[in-house]
């Protein structure tokens, strides 16, 4: 019963419980692929970090923002692999450039301002949430939309 009765009173001001949860915000953006890092450890053999990139409303090539690995499925990982090298332009030790051919729609907590990449912010937190065969790179979110998440 002392436990039921610790849930009832919730919040304590200044005190910290068991039952606290953090919420944090919760965003989505649709990315264009730039390019994609081969994976270490578990994911040897998969191309795994991905290069996301906003678009340019102005018409010029999409513009880096932020890079993640996080929310690759095996299935996807393999999928991605295969369809990367199909469309790569270019590659070096680490790193396979592609067309900017796909779009991804990627959840995040938020945007923070960076001088790391070309558009000077980088993205919070952010996981793949599938890929995007519906939309275009023409269809992707602008880098002024990025911007928006900005925390303040």
């Amino acid at each position: 019963m002392p436990e039921l009765v610790e849930l009832v009173r919730g919040y304590a001001a200044g005190r910290r419980g068991r039952a606290w949860q953090k919420v944090k915000p919760a965003h989505t953006l649709d990315l264009v692929v730039l390019a994609a890092e081969w994976g270490h450890g578990r994911r040897r053999g998969w191309l795994s970090n991905l290069h996301l990139g906003a678009r340019d409303p102005d018409g010029g090539p999409p513009i880096m923002v932020g890079k993640t690995f996080k929310g690759l499925t095996d299935e996807l990982l393999t999928w991605q692999t295969e369809r990367l090298q199909q469309l790569a332009t270019h590659t070096d030790r680490y790193t396979v450039h592609v067309r900017t051919d796909l779009v991804v729609e990627i959840e995040l907590d938020g945007v923070q301002t960076s001088t790391r990449y070309p558009g000077g912010v980088a993205l919070r937190f952010a996981r793949v949430l599938r890929y995007r065969p519906d939309k275009d790179p023409a269809d992707a979110d602008t880098i002024a939309a990025v911007r928006t998440l900005t925390a303040r």
